[in-house]
Order: structure tokens, then sequence, then C-alpha cells
């Protein structure tokens, strides 16, 4: 009978020891991934391509963010500005062209993380401060999925203290 036990724990321990490096490795290759390239879009978009490759200014797709809070995600009309003449049957485009005429809105998984008691806004980094899209986000021209940020304070003051800007916390960031 203790011969008996004693296979079935071999048994276990065969299967679950595998088991355990696989998951482990699974996750940590999850996290890598989602860390390294960002979460996974509903529909694919590449700033590598637009931004990059196409040279594709910022401001056309954010066209708000000298003048609010939100950069803004550009409408799909926006879109279809070219996509209605280039590539137009890519499985992605025809994807978001179902979204536009259903008005159905892509929920797009958010990246940049800035707290909510935060009141953070573009323009003054952008118009005043003369600070490109990149210092703050990335050469995010390299990218096809944008790494998620989380700003923290510490990057702010960081940066403030390097420039001699606005250090008061309630002129500044928190009214």
């Amino acid at each position: 009978m203790a011969s008996r036990k004693k296979h079935s724990v071999r048994r276990v321990l065969y299967v679950a020891i595998p088991a355990a490096i696989l998951g482990s490795i699974l996750f940590f290759h999850y996290q890598h991934t989602v860390r390294a390239f960002g979460p996974e879009q509903p529909i694919y978009f590449s700033h590598r391509v637009h931004a990059g490759v196409k040279e594709i200014s910022c401001n056309f797709c954010h066209p708000f963010a000298e003048r609010s809070r939100n950069p803004g995600i550009p409408e799909m009309e926006k879109c279809f500005y070219c996509h209605k003449h280039v590539i137009p049957t890519h499985p992605q485009i025809v994807k978001e062209r179902q979204h536009y005429e259903n008005n159905d809105p892509v929920q797009w998984k958010k990246v940049y993380y800035v707290p909510d008691h935060v009141k953070f806004m573009h323009k003054p980094h952008i118009k005043w401060g003369g600070l490109e899209c990149a210092e703050c986000h990335g050469e995010v021209k390299t990218m096809d999925r944008l790494q998620s940020v989380d700003f923290q304070m510490k990057f702010c003051i960081t940066c403030h203290r390097q420039r001699e800007a606005q250090l008061d916390c309630w002129l500044a960031c928190h009214h």
C-alpha cells in the first residue's frame, strides 16, 4: 500500500512540476508582452507606421492636445480621410468601417494614466513649455503598440525641476 502511495505522489509531481513551470513561463511571457508592447487594442493600430513611416503629425490625429486636458482619440471619420483610398480592404480597416457604419465606438484600451486628482493640461506643456510629445510619451513613432505609462508625481517633479518650471502644487496641478 505504501508503494502505491509513493507511486501516485510521484505521478502528481511529474505532472505538477512541469505544469507549474509552464504556467510560470506563460505568465512572465504575458507580463513582458503587455509591459513591453502595451495592451492589445480591439483594432490593430501602428503608431510606427502612421507617425514614423508616414510621418503624420501627432496633432493631426490628436487635435485637442494644445487646448484641452484630453488630446482626444481621433474620430473614426478622420481615419477614413486616408483609408477610404489607402488599403480600404485591409481586415483591420474593414473592421473599423463596420464600427463606423454601425455608429459603434471602438472600445480602445487606455494606455496613459494620470491620477484623477491631477488637473493635467497639455497646452502649457506644449505651447508655452515647448515640449515635444515624445518627451513624455516616448518615441511612439517607433512603436507598433504603445507601452502603458502610469505617470507618477516623481516623473513630473523631476521634469519641472530640470526646466525650472512651476512647483507650487496648488497653482500647477492640484487645483
